[in-house]
């Protein structure tokens, strides 16, 4: 049951923080994870306030020489449908369309999945292979945040009292070929049992990799970029980043996997994603 709250609709980046300062008070954008998190007790502002008025926050542009810019107020079908986003950087569309239904992605951001902290945040891994940046506003003024410092923990963000994110920045698109992966209980709208994302550009020679759902934020795993710089074989690559996969993860058991099943999902959609972003097709 939600308990009682006091409700404010704002039409400015300042209304906005001003009202943020009061209190046990939450920003509402999509309020997918929000009003869930407000109806098992698990969150319980005192305070809602509706920023889907402040046109600023619906940003979203993005081209080669500036990468991407995705403001708070942005839903995930509007990144979804944009052809140009799913030319230039499908592993963000691709995460995206993973998430929930048509209906919630109606409502639902990539601001709000990433604020929301879940282990299992489907947007996170692409985010953590892009160098995302995340900006935050307050009464100060704003602040950029690397996307591998923003998360900290189980629904923890370094987020200050009366913060809000305005928007996500991608500061490059990334060139070479990416990938996203999902493993989840039941076809249609379920949390990730593991996500994971990467990005693989042989010029600079590049190799990243973000495991999600397998520990308390996602996991980048470390040393890629020299692997393969010297390992040409694409199946001893797979089999040496699964192996690093393995010895990253922290997973436990839960109503989704067991801990065991998942580092099995892990050794072998590793492998998946090292062939499928190696590939010379």
């Amino acid at each position: 049951m939600i308990r009682e709250f006091a409700y404010v609709k704002v039409s400015t980046l300042k209304e906005a923080t001003d009202a943020l300062q009061s209190g046990n008070a939450k920003p509402l954008a999509g309020g997918t994870d929000l009003l869930v998190d407000m109806r098992n007790g698990v969150s319980r502002p005192d305070l809602l306030v509706d920023i889907k008025g402040i046109e600023e926050l619906k940003t979203f542009s993005m081209n080669k020489g500036n990468g991407i810019e995705i403001g708070a107020n942005v839903t995930l079908n509007t990144i979804i449908e944009d052809k140009k986003l799913r030319e230039l950087c499908p592993v963000i569309t691709d995460s995206a369309m993973s998430i929930a239904t048509y209906q919630l992605r109606n409502r639902a951001t990539l601001v709000g999945n990433i604020c929301n902290a879940s282990p299992a945040a489907d947007m996170a891994p692409a985010l953590y292979i892009l160098n995302a940046l995340v900006v935050a506003a307050g009464v100060n003024g704003e602040r950029t945040i690397p996307i591998g410092e923003f998360i900290t923990g189980v629904k923890k963000t370094t987020l200050e009292k009366g913060e809000m994110v305005v928007r996500v920045k991608i500061p490059r698109i990334p060139a070479g070929k990416t990938c996203f992966l999902k493993k989840q209980r039941i076809r249609g709208h379920d949390l990730a049992t593991v996500n994971m994302a990467g990005l693989a550009d042989r010029e600079s020679n590049t190799l990243k990799v973000c495991i999600g759902a397998c520990g308390i934020t996602p996991i980048l795993l470390e040393g890629l970029d020299d692997l393969y710089r010297n390992i040409r074989d694409r199946e001893n690559l797979a089999e040496e980043v699964a192996m690093i996969a393995l010895g990253a993860v922290s997973p436990i058991d839960d109503v989704r996997a067991s801990a065991e099943y998942r580092r099995g999902i892990v050794y072998a959609y590793t492998k998946r994603l090292i062939r499928e972003i190696t590939s010379p097709n």
